[in-house]
């Protein structure tokens, strides 16, 4: 029973490292094809916040979701993110929907950070849509951040990861022996 436990955290905590492998794997792949651009898997791109102007909805250090959507979906309260330089995202909520002045017939966001005092001074057009906020994971932002960097990535995923292939050969190799050992008192 105690085995099958240990055999079961075991597994759990591989497969975690797995997809921690997989998800570093990909940022840095799909970053290093395309630098303007974000990272997404299977629709969901994952952000860190940066900023404490979405509390207390969003804190320093969260890991947030984005999906994209259909700027016309959009609507009053929804947080969503958006492009204000190529390299600069902010996540704010929509407080207002209207006609954007000096372009005719295209539509606009009115965003604001929750705790700001202030809506923002752009307006968010179809250009600067990213998506909409989806999911929070509090504090998570903070360790894919260092995991993604390499002694993070050495830290927390090459030695755990080289450390649990070790203990499975061992496992393995000294189930073999003990076999190996039954089978000689057999034979004898």
């Amino acid at each position: 029973m105690k085995k099958r436990s240990i055999k079961w955290l075991s597994n759990i905590i591989f497969s975690i490292f797995f997809l921690l492998i997989v998800y570093i794997g990909v940022t840095v792949f799909q970053t290093s094809k395309n630098p303007g651009s974000l990272p997404s898997f299977f629709g969901f791109t994952p952000l860190t916040v940066l900023s404490n102007s979405m509390q207390p909805h969003l804190q320093s250090g969260d890991l947030i979701f984005i999906k994209k959507a259909e700027f016309e979906d959009i609507k009053v309260n929804d947080v969503i993110t958006f492009k204000e330089s190529d390299t600069k995202f902010i996540t704010h909520r929509v407080i207002d929907v209207k006609e954007q002045a000096g372009q005719a017939g295209q539509a606009g966001l009115v965003t604001k950070g929750d705790n700001n005092n202030v809506e923002d001074s752009m307006i968010v057009t179809k250009d600067h849509f990213v998506g909409k906020q989806v999911a929070a994971i509090p504090k998570l932002g903070y360790v894919s951040d260092f995991a993604s960097g390499p002694i993070g990535f050495l830290l927390l995923i090459t030695i755990p990861l080289t450390g649990y292939i070790c203990l499975t050969v061992f496992e393995r190799l000294s189930r073999k022996e003990k076999q190996h050992t039954n089978e000689e008192i057999v034979s004898k």
